[in-house]
């Protein structure tokens, strides 16, 4: 039996139904713009290259996705140094899923995961602090993904030991993934993403190209907020 015409219009003039706001999560994409990320992944593509589609399109459903407004997202991405690619952003039409989150741009030296938690704790920390009284629910998820082991081991742990274990710790959750080299293992650079994650089974996973990393991503925010997001 077809749809009267009028039901009809009502459902193009609605659109895509989305649910009440629920909570608020931020997630924090914390991505390599070392060296190494210009060496080739699956696909005839970069890491980096990946790693930008991977950010993309991973707006890209967020958008479309009935959960939407729940969520905003942040991009940092480092070297030596970390930069804030990504300011934090509502999911909406100011989330650009067409600009370019290649980590390399600007970037290109060594691998300093500490710094990149140090700005991703920064953006975490502002927007618990900054959640308004009596309003729903707020918590954040830092994904991080490196493709090698940290310059400073050490400071990588102790940065991520006090994000768990500060003020907010209870409402963040650190994902990580390696973005590895086939045949070319990197056991030390794993087991520091292991010991950085809040979960280090499920909350991390060795990837080789960026459909899996986008995967990955989409997954671990699903796990932290609670909600199937697409």
């Amino acid at each position: 039996m077809q749809m009267p015409e009028q039901v009809q219009a009502d459902v193009l003039r609605v659109g895509k139904i989305e649910t009440p706001k629920q909570f608020s999560q931020l997630a924090v994409s914390v991505v390599d713009g070392s060296g190494s990320m210009t060496e080739p992944a699956a696909g005839n593509i970069t890491k980096a290259q990946a790693t930008n589609n991977a950010i993309r399109e991973l707006f890209t459903r967020f958008k479309v996705s009935r959960v939407a407004r729940n969520f905003t997202f942040a991009v940092v991405s480092f070297d030596n140094q970390a930069s804030i690619r990504l300011q934090p952003t509502q999911v909406g039409p100011s989330l650009d899923d067409n600009a370019d989150y290649d980590p390399t741009k600007g970037h290109g030296g060594g691998t300093c995961i500490y710094r990149a938690l140090e700005e991703a704790e920064r953006l975490v920390n502002d927007f618990l602090a900054n959640a308004p009284e009596g309003g729903v629910p707020h918590s954040a998820v830092i994904l991080v993904m490196s493709d090698g082991l940290c310059s400073d081991p050490a400071a990588t742990k102790q940065v991520a030991d006090r994000i768990k274990n500060g003020p907010y710790g209870a409402k963040v959750t650190i994902c990580s993934t390696l973005f590895a080299t086939i045949g070319n293992p990197d056991p030390a650079g794993e087991q520091l993403l292991k010991e950085i994650a809040t979960d280090p089974v499920m909350g991390y996973k060795t990837i080789y190209d960026g459909e899996t990393l986008r995967g990955f991503f989409e997954r671990s925010i699903s796990a932290a907020s609670g909600v199937q997001v697409v």
